[in-house]
């Protein structure tokens, strides 16, 4: 098996020069990091990453926690994420809080113990008091930490404008609105008063309830759609994000309802499960991949040391003509 010495012979450099290309510890030029790259790939080098981590003071792995993998929004978000971490060359620790009161803390505690390097985090932040204890880069895909902490999310106004738009055009006139239940003030809330605006603004009513976000269930969604809906038997088209909307279409089919004639239903997210069902799901799409992507590509910036980072990034979002309104 080939080792750094080899590397360095075959590319004609000394073993300091491929060590600072290999771990971008220090200035190589051009040439010199194409001639190594040449070598590493001819004599098949494999480098020694746990030496490598001890080198730069890292353990190579990152934190990433959502609060379901059943919800296919994180578990897509888990998929992309933990692809693009790879590419930096780490690994990623994952840890979903469904269920477990504790789970943020442990995953911190292991920050302060080195064994990450980092959080990614799309979950609600901890108390103040478990906030002080960050000093390792942290991340937020969607969620507020603080404003000391960078975020990655949706474009929302244009979201709510997109929602708002097929609602005004479809000729609705009493709409349900089904919102997450947030207990503090989130990125995304700015879609759900967008879309309460512009729907006031053109003379549509707008019932606006809430569901628990971190219930992952059909049954759950069944339930609560069944109780909306005969509470309020005037509604004439629904938004909900898109698992919950694949349920309020089963809901409708069993009560005889059609779909889009007499009701009409509008998501958000843009998971596949809305291609699958008939007519396939109206919604707005989250571009889950680009979030996992400016996530990852902040907290390597981070632990290079960067600090000129832009503290909240949006990622757009595109509406997806189904047949559902």
């Amino acid at each position: 098996m080939a080792g750094i010495r080899d590397v360095a012979a075959y590319a004609g450099v000394g073993v300091g020069t491929v060590s600072r290309a290999l771990n971008k510890t220090g200035y190589v030029s051009e040439e010199t990091k194409r001639k190594i790259d040449e070598a590493v790939k001819a004599l098949n080098y494999q480098p020694n990453e746990l030496a490598r981590n001890l080198y730069r003071n890292r353990s190579g792995m990152i934190g990433v926690i959502v609060p379901d993998l059943e919800h296919p929004f994180f578990a897509k978000f888990m998929k992309y994420t933990e692809m693009e971490l790879y590419r930096y060359g780490y690994r990623a620790v994952v840890c979903n809080t469904v269920e477990i009161s504790n789970r943020v803390e442990e995953m911190i505690r292991l920050m302060e113990k080195n064994v990450l390097d980092g959080l990614i985090v799309g979950v609600d932040p901890p108390d103040e008091k478990i906030l002080k204890r960050l000093k390792k880069p942290v991340v937020s895909m969607d969620r507020n930490w603080g404003e000391k902490i960078p975020v990655v999310t949706s474009d929302s106004e244009k979201g709510a404008r997109l929602i708002a738009e097929r609602i005004v055009a479809s000729g609705c006139r009493n709409i349900l609105m089904i919102e997450g239940r947030s207990y503090m003030r989130q990125p995304f809330d700015a879609r759900g008063t967008g879309v309460k605006k512009i729907l006031k603004d053109h003379g549509i009513s707008v019932i606006s309830m809430e569901i628990e976000w971190n219930i992952v269930s059909y049954e759950y969604y069944a339930q609560v759609v069944e109780k909306y809906l005969d509470l309020f038997d005037d509604v004439d088209g629904i938004y909900v994000g898109d698992l919950p909307a694949v349920a309020c279409m089963a809901v409708a089919e069993k009560r005889g309802i059609r779909v889009p004639e007499e009701l009409k239903i509008i998501g958000y997210d843009g998971l596949d499960i809305g291609k699958f069902v008939n007519p396939p799901l109206t919604t707005v799409k989250q571009d889950i991949p680009r979030m996992a992507k400016c996530c990852v590509d902040t907290i390597m910036r981070l632990l290079d040391g960067d600090t000129d980072i832009e503290m909240k990034q949006i990622c757009d979002v595109e509406f997806i003509k189904g047949g559902t309104m």
